[in-house]
């Protein structure tokens, strides 16, 4: 249970597009004109785990080696995701919001952000490994929702700062981020494992 707790937590704080988008966009524009964008992760993410809570537990209920060769690549993902981000070099910005279209763009991107899909897969799958009951889904679904607003509000309200202090420190916050997921990864195998 501790790897999956981690793993989200880790997921949904580190850098990403919807992060990085608010951050970037307010130390340019402000915090205020970036809360549409931001309750548009909000909606975007509720409907990625929502419909992949739903898929997952269709996959559980009625193809359960899916399941498990799900838990075994999610964990293998996870594990590359560490040993990518401790290889992974600080890049500026680049990508900025440029419209008032903030709401749908933050939607859409949610929506085709395959870090999004592949953890809302990744996440009901082990929902579902350690027990918890399918039409715990929704519920689910709401609280990671409420969890990446949170990190976009982070993100966004410390804009400018934290993205100087992660330039500062950006090795030693790669190799504790990389370690945390590489931690998951082997307890989400591990569980995945003793599943069978």
């Amino acid at each position: 249970m501790s790897g999956f707790v981690i793993y989200i937590l880790v997921s949904i704080f580190t850098p990403g597009p919807n992060n990085i988008f608010a951050s970037a966009s307010s130390a340019k524009v402000g915090f205020r004109r970036t809360l549409p964008f931001m309750f548009g992760v909000l909606v975007g993410t509720f409907i990625v785990f929502y419909v992949t809570g739903l898929f997952n537990v269709y996959l559980y209920e009625n193809v359960r080696i899916i399941n498990q060769v799900i838990g075994f690549a999610g964990g293998a993902f996870i594990l590359y995701l560490g040993w990518a981000m401790f290889h992974a070099r600080f890049e500026d910005d680049k990508m900025m919001i440029q419209n008032d279209k903030y709401f749908v763009m933050a939607v859409l991107l949610t929506l085709i952000n395959p870090k999004a899909l592949i953890f809302g897969l990744t996440v009901a799958t082990f929902y579902l490994q350690l027990g918890l009951p399918p039409d715990g889904m929704l519920l689910l679904a709401v609280i990671n929702a409420v969890l990446c607003l949170l990190s976009v509000f982070v993100w966004g309200f410390f804009g400018r700062t934290f993205r100087q202090y992660l330039e500062r420190y950006q090795v030693v916050f790669n190799i504790v981020m990389a370690l945390l997921l590489a931690y998951s990864g082997a307890l989400i195998i591990y569980e995945t494992i003793q599943s069978l």
